[in-house]
């Protein structure tokens, strides 16, 4: 009794923090966060114009391209392609704001002050000079530089971009190594949100002898000078869960991948029962070697860039392995294998929804053997309760005595206690799996399921599917609940519905969907089971 009256206290103060931290401490500090990003983009520093230095001199070491140039003014050039309305800063020509056109509403990547992504010479006040419709032209003039910067966005996702650095003097020059930029951080979905600071890396993909494919690199995880520093990588940039920005040199190398991250949002602590946590994004700057240059001579840097969603069927028909980027777990083979299942499914039903549905119906076809051999296994044991716990009263000071007088019990009715964990042990790499495909589907962005779920990646809006798994989880927990078991094992069971709810309140809708679905078929084949061994 006490331990329950413990527990629904506990349960009303978790609420009333919950509802506290959600109506009046989760505004301020967002409120806050907003004031100090604010003040953040207005003192952002600038790098100023790139040097130069004679040919006969040695190449500046720098690479903060900075000079004692007085700030230009920033100009915002406007920008509209099939899939994004971008605008690009002149300060460096970089993508000062990238609004990827979703299907469930505009999503902002670029939310957080910086110099701009794929920005080169960001103390330079470049011009627009030409513009297609698919393609924008910048120049700017810099001593005896004349520098160009061309950005082409093509259908099939794979888009251009050509850097040339011309010597307009008379005399030879040495143009000091400049970077493209990336970051700080990059923008995501707003259900995603939360978890966007956990998920946004500067990595970059290397292609390892023998290896067919590439490997991904965390940047964020290594040391300077453990990083590739002889440009030896397929391509550079940043992701996150859904969004990937990279860039990929095609006719030259870098020099230093260089790493820092900076604060750049705050969100809710563990449903904002904790206050808020900052958020701190990656950013990575690209350099690129110094290069001497005769009189009247010019250097292009071609490469191609993706700027985009992570979408797996995409980039199956794109080069450059950016399906890497997608993080399936450790258990990757099997999330692409779950991936490629769910969407022949989907051909079948037209809807996500429906695929997952029958997905879970075939993952318990499959696993029916072994999800009866752990039903019979709780079942047996729920049986020998009040047995075990009779033996373990009566031998509660030898143990030596208690353990034989369990065996002898466990061989008498033919039980192994080590089957009931087996199965779940077989399942856990496909559940991990299931796990991690359902969140990095971009298939099931956007993707409706019936009445109020429009989107089976964000979470359930009315918190339906989770409370209605709960209440399955909680019916199921009622009828293998142990007769005479421990009292503190008892009331920890019986709050466990409640604590899987809370886990999965926020979680997509379509991994909740496929939870609820599989807990409703194990429910069913347990109630089989139940009644088959009462009449036995």
């Amino acid at each position: 009794m006490e331990n329950k009256n413990f527990l629904i206290a506990f349960l009303v103060f978790f609420i009333a923090l919950l509802m506290y931290n959600q109506f009046y401490a989760m505004p301020k500090a967002q409120q806050k966060a907003a004031m100090e990003q604010a003040a953040a983009a207005q003192a952002a520093p600038q790098q100023n114009q790139p040097q130069q230095t004679a040919a006969n001199q040695p190449p500046s070491k720098t690479v903060t391209q900075t000079s004692q140039t007085p700030q230009q003014p920033e100009t915002l050039i406007p920008f509209k392609t099939k899939t994004a309305d971008i605008v690009f800063t002149s300060m460096g020509a970089g993508i000062r704001t990238y609004t990827f056109k979703d299907i469930v509403g505009d999503v902002n990547l670029t939310p957080y002050p910086g110099e701009g992504l794929y920005g080169t010479f960001t103390g330079v006040n470049f011009k627009e000079t030409a513009r297609t419709d698919n393609s924008i032209t910048f120049a700017a003039k810099s001593g005896a530089l004349e520098i160009t910067k061309t950005y082409v966005f093509n259908d099939d996702g794979i888009n251009n971009l050509t850097l040339s650095v011309k010597n307009t003097g008379k005399t030879a020059v040495t143009a000091d190594q400049f970077y493209f930029n990336f970051g700080p951080g990059l923008g995501t979905v707003l259900s995603e949100k939360n978890d966007n600071g956990r998920e946004m890396k500067a990595v970059y993909a290397v292609q390892q002898e023998g290896h067919k494919l590439l490997n991904l690199v965390n940047r964020g995880k290594e040391k300077t000078e453990d990083s590739v520093k002889d440009g030896n990588w397929v391509w550079a940039g940043l992701t996150n869960r859904y969004f990937l920005s990279v860039i990929i040199p095609k006719n030259w190398k870098s020099g230093l991948l260089e790493y820092d991250k900076a604060v750049v949002d705050s969100v809710p602590s563990f449903f904002g029962l904790f206050g808020s946590t900052k958020v701190e994004g990656p950013a990575m700057k690209i350099d690129v070697p110094a290069v001497s240059l005769d009189a009247g001579a010019n250097i292009t840097y071609d490469s191609d860039f993706y700027f985009g969603p992570k979408d797996y069927k995409a980039f199956d028909k794109m080069p450059y392995q950016l399906g890497s980027s997608i993080d399936f777990g450790f258990f990757f083979q099997l999330g692409q294998g779950i991936r490629w299942v769910l969407d022949h499914l989907y051909k079948i039903t037209g809807n996500y929804g429906f695929a997952i549905i029958l997905f879970a119906v075939l993952f318990q076809a499959v696993m029916f053997r072994l999800t009866v051999m752990q039903q019979k296994s709780s079942l047996v044991m729920k049986k020998l309760q009040p047995e075990m716990k009779e033996i373990q009263e009566r031998y509660k000071d030898d143990k030596t005595r208690q353990q034989q007088a369990m065996m002898e019990l466990y061989k008498k009715h033919n039980f192994n206690p080590f089957m009931g964990c087996l199965p779940l042990l077989i399942q856990l790499p496909i559940m991990i799996a299931l796990f991690n495909a359902f969140r990095v589907s971009w298939d099931l962005h956007g993707a409706g399921f019936i009445l109020w779920i429009t989107d089976l990646s964000a979470k359930d809006p009315y918190y339906v599917l989770p409370i209605i798994m709960g209440a399955v989880m909680f019916y199921q927990q009622r009828l293998m609940a142990p007769v005479g078991g421990d009292p503190a094992q008892t009331a920890m069971l019986k709050w466990m519905p409640v604590i899987f709810t809370f886990l999965f309140i926020n979680f997509p809708a379509g991994l909740v969907l496929y939870w609820l679905t599989n807990s409703i078929l194990s429910l069913v084949i347990q109630i089989i089971l139940t009644k088959k061994m009462a009449k036995a």
